[in-house]
């Protein structure tokens, strides 16, 4: 599928710089690579992230980000029950933006197929392991309160944008063919996504099912009060869109 640059408009609607066309794809096992470098480069701006980094090396940063997504842009591709999708430049051929979605698990999954269809986010030596563990206690289990079932439900897996590439629509265009998937299955999708998403997700039929605040002082004392909230905290938020659900462009609360 083709996308023209005209199609690609500001929230505005007024046009963009001239840019390439795109042709959203199926991913593949063999763009973990590619993946993994565009989502360490679109994590970097994010201040949560980055403390949880410490000071692991830019190799070590790599590494490890690679072993933790293998599951989601490998495993779960070959078991049939993740997809990646991705919007590549035609001009130059490489990944401007991809996605994951997590498909409902068939019961036929095997404890083993299961237990790889998961990841520790365990950093090493030079990792905040502190920002970790707040991570998996209070982010990991949001979806699961907002009544998501991996058996019935789609889970969004990731939504990273090269940051040259940032500002074109390309996410949108792919959580619509996201949402024509869930809306073919006929079940809802679920995502958890920090500020810089949660717009977007919002303005394509998500509705927010919870939120928990971070102080990234807390975990790192030179990063006390530098969220994006008034108060200088974090957000995360847990998001549930219904079979059907169209966007709307609206406002979140942390907007106004």
């Amino acid at each position: 599928m083709s996308i023209p640059s005209s199609f690609l408009t500001s929230k505005s609607q007024t046009p963009l710089p001239k840019m390439p066309p795109f042709t959203l794809l199926p991913g593949t096992p063999s763009d973990l690579d590619e993946m993994v470098t565009i989502w360490v480069q679109a994590m970097d701006r994010d201040p949560f992230w980055k403390t949880w980094m410490g000071t692991m090396t830019e190799s070590q940063i790599f590494e490890w980000t690679r072993e933790n997504l293998r599951y989601r842009i490998v495993t779960g591709v070959e078991l049939g029950v993740m997809q990646t999708w991705k919007m590549v430049d035609e001009s130059n051929g490489k990944i401007a933006a991809w996605t994951g979605l997590s498909l409902p698990w068939p019961e036929s999954l095997t404890d083993e197929e299961r237990a790889s269809l998961t990841s520790s986010w365990s950093p090493p030596e030079g990792g905040n392991w502190a920002i970790r563990n707040w991570y998996i206690d209070n982010v990991s289990p949001m979806v699961g309160a907002g009544k998501y079932d991996r058996s019935k439900h789609f889970l969004r897996q990731g939504s990273m944008v090269r940051p040259s590439y940032q500002r074109q629509g390309l996410m949108t265009l792919l959580t619509e063919k996201c949402n024509s998937i869930a809306d073919a299955h006929g079940a809802p999708t679920y995502a958890n996504a920090r500020p810089g998403a949660a717009r977007m997700f919002f303005n394509q039929g998500f509705e927010v099912c919870s939120v928990r605040d971070a102080e990234l002082g807390d975990f790192d004392e030179g990063l006390r009060g530098k969220g994006e909230l008034d108060n200088g905290e974090t957000r995360f938020w847990a998001m549930r869109r219904e079979v059907g659900a169209r966007g709307e462009r609206r406002v979140l609360k942390w907007e106004v």
